[in-house]
């Protein structure tokens, strides 16, 4: 069987990118194996842990001057597809370190050695909301109480970072934050019990008076802006543009379902309650694997647009439009649909045997149903941004585009 392109092709011998996307391949049957018992548990089994760390899985956004690849949105889009095809929520948990550790290196100096001054195999896990914390001052930095929900890969995270409640300082008001956390200050309280994107381990973060120095602290402002050191371009890419890396993940269950809709096709399947001995004699199945492939095609061809649009705009320094940035929201949350439309249609030609527990793909059903509704994906909302873009609304839709 012929399957379509993951990517690896654009990579040369000497890319990094290659590397990762062979290793991610290697561990392919270590995380297929220990998938099952993940989803079962709410985490990742440590045998997956052990294997995405040896791989490199867990440095994809830590600098090169910390022995990281510092991996661009393009390529971690392709890297994180490629571990989904064996389990989405490795996948995930990968995906949501990386987009920690874009963030985390904007922090400075310091706050980089403190994390990766031993290795760059490190990984993190985040929330960015305040709404559970508080924070008070005490000398050279704050002590921050409080809970973060759906913290995805707390289980394996070695950092943290969380949102937190600034207190007033001279010449700046109260205002939100994000803090640098070791796991190791932090309790995990479970709660992650939900139909999808089970291994994620996705619990709840609890702090009580964890000492934060000030270098470990960032205004969420800041953040926003994508300041960065020039010579660094990732760092300088804003979150609300980094939000879709999240559809690698993504992209990457559409085709393990395709991957595996076309196994059952070829075995000699046939089509129940019709005259066609096979499932590949129907034209409405050919159609069908034909209008899927190509929906999971134009994802992929829209999310990379956005993710090498603004890796490129942060390599030149360009001040990316408000048009522009929103289109990143837009062909993220376009890509989030096609992916949706794609599976309902190989589940369709599947038909009701494949919604059988013993059947991985209607695992990948519910992963992908479940991580689509991530809020940075909001196909609705990513319309409103990109419309009122489009037409000159300069009303503020979200603090994030």
């Amino acid at each position: 069987m012929t399957y379509p392109s993951t990517g690896a092709e654009r990579a040369t011998p000497a890319d990094p990118v290659r590397t990762l996307l062979a290793a991610a391949h290697d561990i392919a049957p270590v995380l297929s194996r220990a998938a099952e018992a993940a989803e079962r548990d709410s985490r990742l089994t440590p045998e997956a842990e052990r294997a995405l760390r040896e791989a490199g899985q867990f440095a994809l956004g830590v600098p090169q001057r910390f022995g990281g690849p510092e991996l661009m949105p393009a390529d971690s889009l392709e890297v994180t597809a490629e571990l989904a095809l064996a389990c989405p929520s490795s996948a995930w948990v990968v995906m949501v370190s990386y987009v920690a550790q874009q963030i985390a290196a904007s922090f400075g100096e310091r706050a980089c050695r403190d994390l990766w001054g031993d290795g760059p195999d490190v990984a993190l896990c985040g929330v960015f909301s305040d709404a559970g914390a508080v924070s008070r001052p005490v000398e050279d930095g704050v002590l921050v109480t409080g809970t973060w929900s759906w913290a995805s890969g707390c289980h394996h995270a070695d950092w943290a970072l969380l949102g937190v409640p600034l207190p007033e300082e001279p010449g700046n008001a109260p205002g939100r934050g994000l803090a640098l956390v070791p796991a190791s200050g932090l309790a995990v309280k479970r709660t992650w019990d939900m139909a999808g994107m089970r291994g994620t381990g996705s619990d709840t973060l609890v702090a009580d008076e964890v000492f934060v120095p000030h270098h470990r602290l960032r205004r969420f402002a800041d953040v926003v802006r994508g300041n960065g050191l020039p010579e660094e371009p990732l760092y300088r890419i804003p979150p609300g543009s980094m939000t879709l890396v999240s559809m690698g993940p993504l992209l990457g269950t559409a085709r393990a379902v395709l991957r595996l809709t076309l196994e059952a096709v070829e075995s000699g399947k046939p089509m129940a309650m019709s005259l066609h001995a096979r499932l590949a004699d129907s034209p409405s199945v050919q159609a069908a694997i034909a209008e899927a492939a190509t929906l999971i095609d134009s994802a992929h061809l829209h999310l990379r647009r956005s993710a090498e649009f603004a890796g490129a705009a942060a390599v030149s320094g360009t001040e990316p439009s408000p048009i522009e940035r929103a289109r990143v929201r837009m062909d993220a949350g376009h890509a989030s649909t096609c992916l949706l439309q794609a599976v309902q249609l190989l589940l369709t030609v599947g038909g009701a045997g494949s919604f059988s527990a013993t059947k991985t793909v209607q695992r990948h059903w519910r992963d992908l149903e479940t991580g689509s509704r991530h809020p940075t994906l909001n196909p609705g909302l990513a319309k409103e941004m990109y419309g009122r873009a489009l037409v000159g609304d300069e009303r503020p839709v979200s603090p994030m585009v």
